[in-house]
């Protein structure tokens, strides 16, 4: 027997096995940046949404009509919890990066303040609700841009 063809097929063996190790590890690799991605873009469509969702949640409860302004105030305070805000921002903060997680509070507080001015008294065609409202849609505009580009890290 010759070492040469030995050799040859041995040092073959390797290369092919090597290279197919190799397409393994970059496909694996592309899967869970991939993977990563849509969870990461499913929990920010998630979470603006349930802000979006109790943003009018409260718009509707402050329209009714109440007996008295503590059941009123009752009412709006309970459209918020029931959106599900509250647990789409924990979830988010868990996995995100202090940008993503300064920018989500800043449009989560600002909503409550919305909340809180509501529950105050103050009617959807108020100043005090405008201003509010004009603030929280600031910092959810500017949420969206850090969401954006936190994604645009992920697809690269």
């Amino acid at each position: 027997m010759e070492w040469g063809t030995l050799v040859g097929t041995a040092l073959g063996a390797v290369l092919g096995v090597g290279s197919t190790l190799a397409g393994e590890h970059l496909r694996w690799r592309r899967t869970v940046r991939d993977n990563r991605l849509q969870d990461r873009r499913t929990m920010y469509a998630d979470c603006l949404v349930a802000l979006r969702r109790a943003h009018e949640a409260m718009r509707l409860a402050a329209d009714e009509d109440y007996a008295d302004p503590q059941t009123r105030a009752a009412k709006i305070r309970q459209a918020f919890q029931a959106s599900g805000c509250d647990e789409a921002r924990e979830r988010l903060v868990l996995t995100a990066t202090t940008e993503v997680s300064e920018a989500l509070d800043a449009s989560y507080h600002s909503l409550r303040r919305v909340r809180e001015t509501l529950a105050s008294g103050c009617t959807v065609t108020s100043d005090e609700y405008h201003d509010a409202r004009q603030a929280h849609g600031d910092a959810t505009r500017a949420a969206r841009t850090v969401f954006r580009q936190d994604l645009a890290t992920l697809e690269s």
